[in-house]
């Protein structure tokens, strides 16, 4: 039920930026040219803001939605302000008010919750009336006539339980198995234990490092571990180079099969390669991080090397 919410919200919300970017005059074409992103992404989000795209996580749809606002010339915290509503479900036409003119959406009415219906009292069950006991009879004892006294019902109950533990004591002491003589000792041969000790000491090995094995997709891990990063500029393999922004504490992943080139505030991220960190300084006469299959290899080699 949130999901379908979320995906009206973010519906809502890309048609209400297309408008106004139909209103500024800007084609997608144009922003296309300024951002160097593909057009059909553009018009995906357009469409859904990329909560359905395959490519959509928060931290990416944030500097898409900042880099698409600054490029039809609206203010990038009123788009951001906007798409939190949207996460909440709480976005009506915001961005609508403030930049075409047009009135306020009116807000949902709250649900009623079902009124409860009230449960009958329950009536309490009649009891039967229990027959008042018989008096004991009266007899003659030397002090005069006394009512006998009758026996109380827990002094028997207990007398009963008693009695049964007795009987089941000496039931288990009649029937209880006889106790099994002790074993004999064993002779032992002092000479074939001290060669058996000699024989079973523990060797020590020493452990063999394995080099880890690359495989055909290598996961590249960019965090924004000092500062935020905006933008970032990154190649996979033959693709176009594109800018990345990432919040400061979060990360972003990539995958590339023989080359990935990171341009711009190399300084404020840290990397890791399949899970292995690797160093920012390794760059080329141009400033880049420029990191290939064999250089990878080469480097996780020497690590192997330096354990060993």
């Amino acid at each position: 039920m949130r999901e379908r919410a979320v995906l009206e919200n973010m519906r809502r919300l890309a048609h209400d930026l297309r408008r106004i970017r139909e209103k500024r005059k800007r084609s997608l074409q144009e922003i296309h040219n300024e951002t160097k992103i593909a057009l059909e992404l553009l018009q995906h989000f357009e469409r859904t803001a990329l909560y359905d795209h395959e490519r959509y996580n928060p931290v990416y749809l944030r500097s898409f939605a900042r880099t698409y606002a600054t490029a039809i010339g609206i203010d990038p915290a009123a788009v951001l302000e906007a798409l939190e509503l949207a996460f909440e479900g709480r976005y009506r036409n915001q961005l609508a008010v403030q930049f075409l003119g047009e009135e306020p959406l009116p807000e949902p009415e709250p649900e009623t919750p079902p009124s409860e219906e009230p449960t009958p009292e329950a009536v309490p069950e009649s009891r039967p009336s229990r027959e008042p006991e018989p008096a004991l009879p009266l007899v003659a004892t030397p002090g005069g006539l006394e009512r006998l006294e009758r026996p109380s019902r827990w002094k028997a109950w207990v007398g009963g339980v008693a009695v049964v533990v007795m009987v089941a004591i000496g039931l288990w002491y009649l029937l209880r198995p006889a106790p099994a003589p002790p074993p004999e000792p064993l002779a032992v041969d002092t000479a074939t234990v001290s060669a058996t000790a000699a024989d079973t000491t523990p060797s020590v090995e020493t452990p063999t490092i394995q080099v880890p094995v690359l495989g055909d997709t290598i996961t590249v891990t960019v965090i924004a571990a000092f500062d935020k990063v905006d933008p970032i500029r990154v190649r996979v393999d033959r693709d176009l180079r594109r800018p990345y922004w990432i919040e400061q504490g979060d990360s972003m992943q990539f995958r590339f099969t023989e080359r990935i080139i990171l341009e711009n505030q190399l300084d404020d991220i840290q990397l890791r390669l399949d899970g292995y960190p690797y160093p920012t300084d390794r760059r080329d006469a141009q400033g880049r991080i420029v990191i290939t299959r064999e250089q990878l290899q080469a480097y996780l080699d020497s690590l192997a090397r330096r354990i060993r």
